[in-house]
């Protein structure tokens, strides 16, 4: 892997000595009981609280994907995912992805910052959204939690959190083996995976994947279709587990994604997308633009059994580096580019201690800890007359993280229970930026290396009261508290001293909700309000004076609304499920906002956005779906599902140009096949946005192209021949 430092090699062998001192110390395993999946009883198990739970018992409004559901819609990544989950928004841009919860996320602009909305895979946190870039491979589940989760969950989970479950391996042996061709991009998807015991103590389980994809919006200058995607990525679990009370999963994995182009369009008046763009290319390198990203994650969890208690341990290693170039004019002219890249590691380890769940308290106690190195090249280049010239940035950070919580559970009555959950963090950051400039650049680039040490440390309780309602039904109340950590501007060309360092932001949220089960559970129904308050929430905005993102921290955010979902269960074989979630995100101060697009004598330093809605945050959003699996004689099954996404009306950018709006639609996905009734082979044809609706999830004022707003074009229509064999 590029870039791979000493620092790195030492969290290797740091990595490696924490597995072997755990896979060493365990003289027995246990195995656990598979989550996520219905059972007989029609329950779905979750650990959003850091034990297998009931979802009908968490007192927190979240949604559930399970990993068949993923791979039967050829959803391959989080870019595709949030228009299945209300209130879930993520952002294409031309650096990295972002994620948003109820309209607040932390947007792209620089690059350095960790994330608002948490992501974890298999419990290892990543703040980067690079960490993790297997497109969803052999997924057991994803759960997708609203709202502040600092307290149990951890720091960074503000606006909410993404953790992502890996399938075990198994003691039965089973394999399978996916292939699909999409016929309207080109390109397709292998999968396969393997997994069974090797001895009475070792499972293993093998995954491995390969796409490819054509693009699909055309360039009129450079020829073909972009984004062009390739990815391979592969996994080995091993399971140690021999039904005492210790078991140990040890998880490798790896991979590399490659991007050729980018699908974005300029637009001079509010048209529809047609597909097609003209750029030239990189100055000095006129080709098209690539993002070239490899990554390696590994893992080992280990739960002991103490008496009634259970400690568990996760050792955590996770790295990347990534390349990518990109023509910013986004035009024919190659007159502005910039070139990133990023080398990043990180170490992690968490321990926790349960307590059995049969008495009248329960508790979770635990700490966690990681430390990470951060690097970040960049360079812009301006091919404009007067204003020719290159900027070299250098920015490079270290984080230092520790933090200790706990949760109890105080159960009043049979049907009443008192819930707290409190965690410390400790953070600390040291970062240095360096410059180099050459040509006529502007004067504004000319600056002396920054540095800067930065040290927090914050509370985040949170306390939850539920009453079960009969047995079927549960009413909760919740408070809770989230942060947010501060941090370094990274890599930017106009950044000053004063510019350099980000205040942390916070949330403080009260919720109510229903979770309802009826008819022997044939019927899930929840639904929850809420209101979270956000101060010093980090925001930045493309200002194109400077041909630079500006971060900042806005004064004071409101986000409140309702999310709904249902299950039913219609027949044996015929279910429905659908979601509608209705949100109310506004500035409540926003001193030093971006200038709206109508006003050109304003200037943002004077600037207010308060009462402005914040962008990428439609006011309502849903799914219905349906699914279905009858006999067609006694060896074949049909087998349909499919249903409608929708959104209502959103700003794409920070003036509110607008050209930049997004307008509401509907997508339309359907799967029809058929298979045999021991589910053994499968045969379907899926088709996404059926209805070919164009739809764009960023847009920005284009850099030296004033009145462009350039977007970013979500997939048009796609039909897939998808092929599964299970043995």
């Amino acid at each position: 892997m590029q870039g791979v430092t000493v620092r790195t090699v030492r969290r290797r062998a740091l990595l490696i000595a924490s597995v072997g001192s755990v896979a060493l110390g365990a003289p027995a395993f246990a195995q656990q009981a598979a989550p996520g999946a219905a059972s007989s009883d029609n329950v779905i198990v979750v650990t959003a609280q850091k034990r297998e739970q009931d979802i009908q018992d968490v007192p927190i409004s979240m949604s559930v994907v399970g990993g068949e559901q993923l791979a039967d819609m050829g959803i391959k990544d989080f870019n595709e995912l949030d228009r299945y989950v209300p209130n879930l928004y993520v952002q294409t841009t031309p650096g990295n992805n972002a994620f948003y919860i109820r309209g607040i996320g932390s947007q792209p602009g620089n690059l350095a910052f960790e994330q608002t909305v948490g992501l974890f895979v298999d419990g290892i946190y990543g703040g980067h959204a690079r960490q993790f870039q297997a497109p969803f491979l052999d997924v057991e589940r994803i759960e997708v939690l609203r709202g502040p989760q600092g307290a149990l969950v951890g720091k960074n989970t503000s606006a909410g959190a993404i953790s992502v479950v890996s399938a075990k391996p198994t003691r039965d042996f089973r394999g399978q083996i996916d292939a699909s061709y999409e016929f309207e991009l080109g390109g397709g998807r292998l999968f396969g995976m393997v997994s069974g015991p090797v001895s009475d103590l070792v499972s293993v389980r093998l995954a491995g994947q390969y796409e490819k994809s054509d693009g699909y919006v055309r360039n009129l200058i450079q020829g073909g279709n972009e984004t062009k995607r390739e990815a391979w990525f592969g996994r080995a679990s091993v399971l140690l587990d021999s039904g005492g009370p210790v078991d140990v999963l040890v998880k490798v994995e790896g991979g590399k994604v490659d991007l050729t182009g980018n699908p974005v369009e300029r637009f001079l008046t509010p048209n529809d997308p047609d597909l097609e763009r003209s750029t030239s290319g990189f100055p000095g390198f006129v080709d098209k633009d690539y993002d070239n990203t490899k990554n390696f994650n590994a893992s080992a969890t280990a739960n002991i059994e103490i008496g009634d208690h259970v400690l568990t341990s996760i050792t955590g290693y996770s790295a990347y580096s990534f390349e990518k170039r990109l023509d910013a004019d986004f035009g024919p002219s190659p007159s502005f580019a910039s070139s990133f890249g990023e080398n990043f590691d990180q170490l992690s380890q968490e321990i926790r201690l349960a307590s059995p769940t049969n008495g009248a308290l329960e508790y979770i106690v635990g700490g966690y800890f990681h430390v990470n190195d951060y690097d970040l090249f960049q360079t812009t280049l301006i091919a404009f007359g007067p204003f020719d010239g290159r900027a070299d940035r250098v920015f490079r950070q270290e984080n230092v993280v520790w933090s200790g919580f706990g949760s109890a559970t105080w159960h009043i009555g049979d049907t009443l229970r008192l819930i707290g959950s409190l965690r410390y963090t400790y953070d600390r950051k040291i970062a240095d930026q360096t410059r180099a400039n050459t040509g006529a650049v502007q004067p504004t680039w000319l600056a002396t290396p920054l540095s800067g040490k930065r040290i927090e440390r914050e509370w985040d309780p949170s306390a939850a009261i539920q009453w079960d309602v009969g047995s079927d039904a549960m009413l909760y109340l919740s408070y809770g508290q989230g942060s947010k950590a501060g941090g370094f501007i990274g890599a930017q060309s106009t950044t000053t001293a004063a510019q350099f360092e980000i205040e942390p932001e916070s949330a403080e949220t009260i919720e109510a909700g229903a979770k309802v089960a009826l008819f022997d559970r044939r019927l899930r129904f929840n639904i929850s309000a809420y209101r979270t308050i956000f101060k010093n929430l980090q925001v930045s905005s493309f200002d194109a004076v400077s041909t630079a993102f500006i971060t900042t921290n806005a004064g004071k955010a409101r986000s409140q609304g309702f999310e709904s979902d249902f299950i039913l269960d219609v027949a044996d074989g015929v279910s429905l499920t659908g979601s509608l979630a209705y949100l109310d995100s506004t500035y409540l101060d926003f001193l030093g906002a971006p200038c709206p697009f109508d006003n050109p004598t304003c200037v943002p330093a004077n600037n207010n956005a308060a009462g402005r809605p914040l962008p990428r945050a439609p006011k309502w959003s849903g799914t219905l779906f349906a699914d279905i699996a009858l006999p067609v004689s006694g060896a074949i099954d049909f087998i349909a599902n499919g249903g409608m996404t929708f959104r209502s009306n959103t700003y794409l950018e920070e003036s509110y140009n607008p050209d930049a709006v997004q307008r509401s639609f509907a997508k339309l996905d359907l799967r029809l096949g058929v298979r045999s009734s021991d589910k053994a082979w499968e045969l379907a044809l899926v088709g996404k946005n059926l209805t070919n609706k164009l739809t764009g999830s960023h847009a920005f004022n284009t850099p030296l192209a004033a009145g462009i707003i350039s977007k970013f074009i979500n997939p048009p229509r796609t039909i897939a021949v998808q092929a599964k064999l299970n043995f």
